[in-house]
């Protein structure tokens, strides 16, 4: 299993951040290779269930998330979801409110699927990859929340 885990400070108030990212209907604006919700219940609360595809090392891979925890409080904001299908694994994002606005900070385990590798070849490439992918998420969600 891979592990990826970055950080971004946004220029915007924990509320607005957390809100805007925990919607199911903005994650693809910001998600890099996610596509738009083909089926969708629930507005990022827990139980809500999400399916879409994610491409990968141009291979489309139906995924479906579920959102395990939502929790808002006064200290920040915790988001967790699984991720089920060929790509399988969890994301924790974490929401601390900083002087200068959010620190949002990201973890995630995945599994990389067989066809994917036997495509690239190379694990290490498939989690460089992965690791762009998620920096340009983060650089996604900074300049959409700072400029709403």
């Amino acid at each position: 299993m891979a592990h990826l885990r970055q950080d971004i400070m946004i220029h915007a108030p924990v509320a607005k951040v957390y809100a805007f990212a925990r919607d199911p209907r903005h994650w693809a604006d910001f998600w890099v290779g996610l596509s738009e919700p083909e089926e969708l219940t629930g507005a990022g609360e827990v139980g809500t269930e999400v399916k879409h595809s994610y491409m990968m090392a141009g291979i489309r891979f139906p995924v479906t998330s579920r959102v395990l925890e939502d929790f808002f409080g006064p200290e920040g904001a915790r988001w967790k979801g699984s991720i089920e299908g060929p790509l399988a694994g969890e994301q924790t994002w974490l929401y601390t409110p900083a002087a200068d606005g959010t620190q949002v900070t990201v973890d995630i385990e995945y599994t990389v699927p067989g066809s994917a590798l036997g495509r690239i070849a190379n694990r290490l490439v498939i989690e460089r990859m992965q690791e762009r992918a998620l920096t340009q998420t983060l650089e996604n969600l900074k300049m959409l929340c700072e400029a709403l």
